[in-house]
């Protein structure tokens, strides 16, 4: 039996031409498109990877600052500032002598100095000497005597203190 030599006619012979022509063209455009793809998904994974690089790094720093509050939690927080509001200026009629009432918010100051500096939850827990401690004060301002009430007190950082004032004798 003889295969009969078909490479000979020029209809096969374009076939085959065709054939690998075809070939040669769809690997060309496989090897483009795969190319492409490839950089897509390389520019892709290093975006991806940047992002994660990033949370990390946010993910430590807030660990990192949350065991800071932690810490500083488990030490205390401490009294910065006292600040002192009177609440009847207008009826004793001391609302434009200020430098009455800068005498006044000094003298109280004084009794509560020796708060500044101390942890907040030892001041909340001895608020009553605190309160007691101004309020059993007299002062002496200018031939004049007040004795000063407290109606409120607020403990954080800045201790604040609503004070009404009485004239005394």
């Amino acid at each position: 039996m003889h295969i009969p030599p078909y490479y000979k006619r020029p209809a096969m012979q374009r076939f085959l031409a065709g054939v690998c022509l075809g070939t040669i063209v769809g690997y060309i455009l496989f090897i483009y498109m795969f190319g492409e793809l490839q950089e897509k998904w390389i520019e892709e994974n290093l975006t991806l990877r940047a992002e994660l690089q990033e949370l990390n790094q946010t993910y430590e720093t807030l660990v990192k600052s949350h065991k800071e509050l932690d810490e500083q939690t488990k030490d205390g927080l401490v009294v910065n500032e006292i600040e002192i509001e009177f609440l009847n200026l207008r009826e004793l009629k001391l609302e434009t002598d200020r430098l009455m009432v800068h005498k006044l918010e000094e003298a109280i100051r004084t009794e509560a100095n020796h708060a500044i500096g101390k942890k907040v939850i030892d001041i909340a827990n001895s608020i009553d000497l605190l309160i007691n401690t101004i309020e059993n004060k007299t002062i002496n301002i200018d031939d004049f005597r007040y004795h000063a009430e407290v109606s409120r007190i607020i403990v954080n950082e800045k201790v604040k203190f609503s004070i009404k004032l009485k004239i005394g004798t």
